[in-house]
């Protein structure tokens, strides 16, 4: 696996960098979570579009972060993407959170960074990786049916949304990532290391 920052080619050409996210990333991250619709933000416990909210939580020692990704086309962020261990108490579990911009949706860029948070999974040696999302994100449904995760849970109208006031579902899934390692493992013996 290269080390960051990656450079890749989506389905339609375009070049992206995916790199760890930085301090001085929180303006661009912010004017990301404003483009990005409402319903796509609710899978965080607080509103990441309030410029304070985020602020706290980019600066706050207690996230428990293992690694934050983001996305660029230029200088423009358009996926973010984490693996952490906030609000989790087993020290072999984290949790996957990850944002595409909709402009950049159905162009592999999702699959691309998920792989890269397991493989990020993988190397802290964890061995249960655990996703939020709501039902109707069809997207992410399918990048995690690619891996194998899982419906572990859905918690009827557990997710109320601020603005609206519109109850959502959440589904909570989770993947042991001992099985992807060894898919891993034999992708990598069949198309090499890169």
């Amino acid at each position: 696996m290269r080390e960051y920052p990656v450079e890749l080619v989506l389905k339609d050409k375009t070049k992206v960098i995916i790199r760890p996210l930085v301090e001085d990333d929180l303006k661009v991250v912010h004017q990301f979570f404003m483009q990005v619709p409402r319903e796509d933000l609710l899978i965080y416990k607080d509103d990441v579009s309030n410029w304070e909210s985020l602020e706290n939580w980019f600066m706050s020692p207690n996230y428990e972060k293992v690694v934050e990704l983001v996305t660029f086309n230029n200088d423009e962020v358009v996926a973010k993407g984490t693996l952490h261990t906030q609000g989790l108490y087993w020290p072999h579990a984290a949790e996957v959170k990850l944002v595409i911009h909709p402009d950049y949706r159905g162009k592999g860029l999702g699959s691309q960074m998920f792989n890269l948070l397991l493989y990020e999974g993988l190397k802290h040696h964890f061995q249960k990786i655990i996703v939020r999302y709501m039902p109707d994100n069809l997207s992410f449904m399918k990048i995690l049916g690619h891996y194998g995760f899982e419906p572990e849970t859905v918690l009827n109208y557990y997710v109320t949304d601020n603005l609206t006031h519109e109850q959502k579902d959440l589904v909570i899934a989770s993947y042991d990532l001992q099985n992807w390692e060894r898919r891993f493992e034999f992708y990598t013996l069949i198309f090499g290391k890169d």
